[in-house]
């Protein structure tokens, strides 16, 4: 089973990559949606509802706005009135999972923060609900640290200086999960 979601997976971000390199943007909010309500399923049937539970407010907090304007109620649209339900999520996933915990809280403040795009931080959260372990978050981070070390490097032999480089992520995490792939292969 685990070979086939890894498969589906792959693919799934192979398509949104290439979207997210010739665009930067993807066709559509289905394409990061689906695969989120998809892993949703996956990880409660798992049995860590509590991740579960984080997302969904997490994605709850992220459209407060559009919830506000649903509602007509305006207090609902403020950050603040949603920080104790925010704090539940994280206090009960932190409790079964929490580098995975962490990582939802980091892929959201990254989207909040404008650092990251919406389909990379809900790919990301997508891919943190399929594999919620260490080994996941380690690989995302040691891609993501090879990438800025290479891109680095290449701007510091072309233009003699270090820059900084605005790339497409959702290919990155598309890495991330092969490197994930290649790590797990190897310790077990």
């Amino acid at each position: 089973m685990d070979w086939i979601i890894f498969v589906l997976v792959v693919v799934w971000l192979g398509i949104v990559s290439w979207f997210d390199i010739r665009k930067s943007e993807i066709p559509h909010s289905a394409w990061v949606i689906i695969p989120l309500i998809g892993a949703c399923f996956y990880r409660t049937w798992q049995g860590n509802w509590a991740l579960v539970l984080l997302t969904i407010l997490v994605a709850a907090v992220s459209e407060r706005e559009r919830i506000s304007h649903l509602f007509g109620w305006e207090e609902i649209g403020k950050m603040i009135t949603w920080f104790p339900l925010l704090f539940l999520g994280v206090y009960l996933s932190v409790q079964t999972s929490p580098f995975a915990a962490l990582a939802i809280i980091g892929f959201w403040a990254a989207w909040e923060l404008k650092w990251w795009g919406g389909a990379d931080a809900v790919s990301a959260i997508t891919v943190c609900l399929i594999w919620p372990s260490e080994i996941f978050i380690f690989a995302f981070l040691a891609t993501h640290l090879i990438v800025v070390l290479g891109l680095g490097l290449v701007s510091a032999i072309r233009e003699k200086k270090i820059s900084l480089h605005r790339l497409p992520g959702i290919p990155i995490l598309l890495a991330s999960v092969i490197f994930l792939k290649i790590s797990l292969a190897f310790l077990t």
